[in-house]
């Protein structure tokens, strides 16, 4: 009669260490690979459900600070599909999706114990260092990984998935760089890991076409310099910060072509209308999607709610292929999918999450504030939750570091 009882035991263990094991190869397939990113999922899907333990998971889940808007935008797929207008097909997409943010919770599952949140801090960076020397190595070989395939400087070597999502993550490889050079005891590891942010802020400025990469790296370095510097020495980071935008600049072609023609694509979209440029695409796009929603304000208009009306909007095949798929605005594609609703649990998600922060160890205070000043000026600019390789990214990084988060004592004695 024991024998049963120890079967399953060791049956529910070997499954769990499988789910972990699969949190691990996500972590490390995000800056690297979208097939090894499937493969963790999937691990993480047999694993979580077969490995039992349901009134544990259920109770880190109930605690957690982003368990609630996370499960109120998820509802809200759910039922925006019982009034939109959106054929089947868009609403399987969009449930496909947004199947990431129920994913969070189950993360936080198997990262709550403090080794496996290492180990999946750990495969991050592996797999940002492998990127990043992919991209160095870009400029003088042809590496047969890589989604580009030019050589010398002055042009794009993103490696992995697309120069958007490359930027994105490297920035936020660049804070957990300089936070473990932070709390570095020896000098010669210190230093090891400041040279290791540097290369990669380089990669970032110099060596990558995108400007959203650029931009968050920015908000990185503000919010990270305010949190982790002594109140005394806040005004002297930022000051520092600033010195090192302009260096930056100075020294980066790419960077300054890139900024200028940010203003002349937004000049040529004020004066002539010109959408076949990325800032005049999302200028059209934010306008035609806040119109969206002041239309439908208080419950939006359902699940692809937007994919649907713009369609009716971009009739030119080429400009809907990129104008009606999102309107590279996170906060305006929930209003407009999900109204107001929509858009409090979003801000509610970061807003939960940047005060948990402050509850957690100095090293994941840092990293969490950091990562959310990334999340929050993408959400401008881009889809975090909504494009693929981004996705990835947010719904994996932000429970891995907010696992660590525990509830007050009084918290977990109501819940005895």
């Amino acid at each position: 009669m024991t024998e049963v009882p120890a079967v399953r035991t060791r049956f529910e263990s070997a499954m769990d260490i499988t789910a972990k094991c699969g949190a691990v190869a996500l972590l490390l397939g995000v800056p690297t690979s979208i097939a090894l990113v499937n493969i963790g999922i999937l691990l993480i899907l047999i694993g979580w459900f077969l490995s039992g333990r349901w009134r544990w998971k259920f109770d880190v889940i109930r605690h957690n600070p982003i368990t609630l808007p996370t499960v109120l935008l998820s509802l809200l797929v759910l039922v925006g599909i019982t009034y939109t207008d959106a054929p089947k097909a868009y609403i399987n997409h969009h449930l496909y999706v947004y199947s990431k943010l129920p994913l969070m919770l189950v993360l936080l599952t198997l990262f709550h114990d403090p080794r496996w949140q290492r180990r999946g801090l750990l495969a991050f960076a592996v797999g940002s260092v492998i990127t990043v020397v992919s991209t160095f190595a870009n400029i003088w070989f042809q590496v047969p990984w890589s989604d580009s395939h030019n050589q010398g400087m002055g042009v794009s070597h993103h490696v992995f998935n697309d120069y958007i999502a490359q930027g994105l993550a490297m920035s936020f490889f660049t804070a957990l760089a300089l936070v473990i050079a932070i709390n570095a005891r020896e000098g010669w590891i210190r230093w090891a890991w400041v040279s290791v942010a540097a290369f990669t802020v380089f990669s970032i400025t110099h060596l990558l076409q995108g400007r959203t990469g650029q931009v968050v790296l920015l908000a990185m370095f503000c919010a990270l310099a305010w949190v982790a510097a002594p109140p005394a020495w806040r005004l002297r980071a930022l000051v520092l910060v600033a010195v090192a935008v302009v260096l930056l600049f100075l020294s980066s072609p790419l960077l300054r072509d890139r900024v200028t023609t940010m203003f002349a694509e937004f000049a040529q979209y004020t004066d002539a209308g010109v959408l076949t440029t990325s800032t005049g695409y999302r200028l059209d796009m934010w306008k035609n999607a806040l119109a969206m929603f002041m239309d439908s304000p208080w419950w939006g208009h359902g699940t692809a709610g937007y994919r649907v009306l713009s369609e009716q909007i971009y009739a030119d095949a080429s400009i809907c292929a990129v104008s009606c798929l999102h309107p590279h605005n996170q906060f305006l594609l929930l209003a407009v999918d999900f109204g107001v609703i929509g858009l409090v649990g979003y801000v509610m998600l970061m807003q939960r999450a940047l005060v948990a922060a402050f509850d957690l160890t100095a090293r994941y205070r840092n990293l969490l504030v950091a990562f959310l000043a990334i999340l929050f000026v993408d959400s401008f600019i881009n889809g975090p939750f909504w494009v693929t390789t981004e996705r990835h990214l947010f719904a994996s990084v932000l429970p891995l570091l907010l696992a660590g988060w525990r509830p007050p004592v009084s918290a977990l004695e109501r819940s005895a």
